[in-house]
């Protein structure tokens, strides 16, 4: 199955698509939109879509995995990341793909086994997931593969041994996690070189 990650943002977008394999993961592309932030906010919504666009068109996902929206202080930049957010949603209806949401928590928890995480935490657990090298990737991509690798880990297919394997997104949010009990319950996720 092949996923698109989008962290939506009205200057940046982080965006990733993999393929999930059962227990194997990929990274196929990753990276970020940049818009102008001088430009009218019309064209940079343009820009997003078009790229991404583009990245559909050429990786053909089946699915998008986007961040949900996040409440701030900032009642202007709410409005712009829920214009974002509204069209990659039409993106992704206009080509079929299933659409998940996930908040932030929810990304941290899946992903790190702690709900409050910080982004480097995610970001170093999706270079380990995905093997990828240290390629000063920006934090908002790294955020794209994490929803993707999320979403991956909460549909995936069942393992053909019958073996029940519990992830962080299916786990209790307020049960109180160590990282040797997460490696302990989650060992798939162990690379070692």
């Amino acid at each position: 199955m092949r996923i698109l990650g989008v962290d939506p943002g009205s200057v940046t977008t982080g965006y990733g698509v993999i393929e999930a394999e059962r227990e194997k993961f990929s990274a196929l592309t990753f990276g970020v939109v940049r818009t102008d932030a001088q430009c009218a906010f019309a064209f940079r919504l343009k820009k997003i879509y078009d790229e991404l666009r583009t990245l559909i068109e050429r990786y053909h996902p089946e699915r998008l995995s986007l961040e949900t929206a996040f409440y701030g202080k900032n009642a202007q930049s709410a409005l712009k990341l829920g214009q974002v957010r509204g069209a990659v949603l039409v993106l992704a209806l206009n080509f079929g793909l299933d659409i998940a949401e996930y908040s932030p928590r929810e990304l941290k928890q899946a992903l790190t086994g702690k709900g409050n995480a910080a982004k480097e935490q995610v970001a170093f657990m999706v270079k380990k997931i995905l093997q990828l090298s240290d390629t000063g990737m920006v934090l908002d991509a790294s955020d794209a593969l994490g929803l993707a690798l999320c979403d991956a880990l909460k549909h995936r297919a069942p393992d053909p041994s019958g073996t029940l394997h519990i992830h962080p997104v299916q786990a209790r949010q307020n049960q109180r996690k160590s990282w040797k009990k997460f490696i302990d319950t989650h060992p798939h996720l162990i690379l070692r070189s």
